[in-house]
């Protein structure tokens, strides 16, 4: 079967953004009402369009002129492909540029934030790799998994930018399995070949105290709850300003933010199960949904009204 073009690709099948930041076609399953969304009583110029996840690939559309991303981590790997304006970027301690036509690239877990630098918008696709697919990707360009990783937050390659973009194309449109696998695998494996280097290059990342740890799991295990920091510092035996310090530094982010952070994954797989978002604002911890809206918005770039009805529809 012919791949199609990236052009092909927009044209018929995948919901990109129009100059007005709305899909540029029509999707015609019956589309998910939320009542009360937040976010439709306050119309916003940034849109970010997501696709359900396609063989552990997850996707994503943006247009963004005001939204900036709070710090956060992904467990996968995170290629944003830069269409139109400048992305500025944080990753880990450093601050990176992104143009059009360039790649962005984020670790797995590596803190990062994200915003339109210049130009009166910043449009990007994103694909958030898994680490499966990395290793398959990895043997492919020759290079083992563990010894993978990436020291430049930006790749000008307009090669594996258009190879990537067809990857992109081929999992938001829907194309067979085999087709997107390969596309996909393909491109990866071009990009690990090209720009991956060995961990040894960089600089090696602090050891996490096992007080960290601890609070982590506490965190992991009662993210909904009102935890009090006294009682976290206690099981961690810490001060609770020392702990709130050793968290930050080891973490990137302080203890509260990192607890925002596991309530907004969670909601986004109650979100996707169909569940109604003030329900959802509850179940994770939100004191109602007007909470859960400002907080999902600073990660994941849209409304969860919108994010389910991309979820639901797609």
């Amino acid at each position: 079967m012919r791949a199609r073009s990236v052009d092909e690709a927009r044209g018929r099948d995948m919901r990109s953004l129009d100059s007005a930041g709305e899909p540029a076609s029509i999707n015609t399953r019956p589309s998910v009402t939320v009542l009360s969304d937040p976010a439709e009583r306050h119309p916003s110029p940034d849109r970010a369009l997501f696709w359900p996840e396609r063989d552990g690939v997850s996707v994503m559309a943006a247009r963004f002129v005001r939204h900036r991303f709070r710090p956060h981590t992904h467990d996968t790997l995170m290629i944003g492909l830069i269409e139109a304006g400048t992305k500025g970027f944080a990753r880990e301690r450093a601050s990176h540029v992104a143009g059009p036509g360039t790649i962005s690239v984020v670790n797995p877990g590596e803190m990062h934030t994200g915003e339109r630098l210049a130009g009166p918008e910043l449009r990007y696709r994103a694909l958030y790799v898994p680490l499966g697919i990395l290793s398959i990707a990895s043997d492919k360009a020759g290079q083992a998994t563990s010894e993978m990783s990436f020291a430049a937050g930006t790749i000008d390659d307009p090669a594996t930018h258009a190879a990537l973009m067809l990857a992109h194309d081929a999992i938001a449109s829907g194309e067979g399995r085999l087709a997107r696998e390969c596309l996909l695998l393909d491109a990866v494996a071009g990009l690990i070949h090209r720009h991956a280097v060995r961990p040894v290059t960089l600089p090696r990342p602090l050891p996490i105290p096992r007080a960290v740890r601890r609070a982590q799991d506490i965190l992991h295990s009662r993210f909904s709850e009102e935890l009090p920091i006294g009682e976290i510092a206690a099981a961690t035996g810490l001060s609770a300003f020392h702990l709130m310090h050793a968290f930050r530094r080891a973490m990137g982010l302080p203890i509260h933010a990192y607890q925002i952070q596991l309530r907004v994954e969670a909601a986004k797989r109650l979100l996707d199960s169909g569940l109604a978002p003030a329900d959802v604002a509850l179940e994770v911890g939100f004191a109602d949904q007007s909470h859960l809206t400002r907080r999902f918005k600073d990660l994941v770039g849209t409304s969860p009204g919108r994010y389910q009805r991309a979820m639901l529809t797609a």
